[in-house]
């Protein structure tokens, strides 16, 4: 049975890139040109997260050689979040819950927020995420498509993708590192390292990840 691995601040991470995998199906006619695509599945995120290709610091060697046995190859999910984006560019902050069930689809919902947050701000490009103590399909990482701003303790979010399941009323919805499942690409991982008495180091891990739910 898989279980889900979280990511030590220890883990010193040179560079992170996100993606995303989408599951079309595109059909053209070749006399008329018109295109036809259907989606087959919903979308899924996709990471690349490499270290430093030189780190002498033994702890920080440390945790990556235990988070690269953690995953179990493509066993264990590790849950993933914004490194450079942590928390959001807007100035809301405080308690987040669905004001009203969001159905499966829904591409934006109304939050009841703390008090003191009127006038306060959630930006484009912000992430927030739904589901976050599930291991299922109701755990998303969304990205929030238009700035908005808190009235009246309430906050109208525009996000993408759209809901993999619904969220019941009062629902907490987080903004702190919220994350997605993600397992590796490959079953493979392998690292280097220079041993030697002067400045040994090691470097090279990385982990090739694609959004995974069960």
């Amino acid at each position: 049975m898989s279980r889900v691995v979280q990511l030590s601040d220890l883990v010193n991470i040179a560079a992170i890139t996100w993606g995303i995998r989408s599951f079309d199906l595109a059909r053209s006619n070749p006399d008329t040109g018109s295109t036809q695509v259907a989606v087959l599945g919903p979308m899924r995120r996709t990471c690349a997260i490499v270290s430093n290709e030189r780190e002498e610091d033994p702890e920080v060697i440390a945790q990556w050689r235990a988070l690269q046995h953690a995953l179990a190859g493509q066993v264990n999910r590790l849950a993933v979040w914004d490194f450079g984006n942590p928390e959001p560019r807007g100035t809301a902050r405080g308690e987040w819950r669905a004001a009203a069930r969001a159905p499966a689809g829904a591409s934006s919902m109304v939050l009841d927020v703390s008090a003191g947050q009127i006038g306060r701000t959630l930006l484009i490009g912000d992430w927030i995420g739904v589901g976050q103590d599930s291991e299922g399909p109701a755990r998303q990482l969304l990205h929030v498509q238009a700035s908005t701003a808190v009235i009246g303790n309430q906050l109208s979010v525009e996000f993408s993708p759209p809901l993999r399941a619904s969220l019941p009323a009062g629902a907490p919805v987080v903004w702190d590192r919220p994350t997605c499942l993600m397992r590796r690409s490959s079953g493979e991982a392998s690292w280097k390292a220079t041993p030697g008495e002067w400045n040994p180091f090691e470097g090279g891990h990385s982990l090739d990840l694609m959004e995974s739910w069960e």
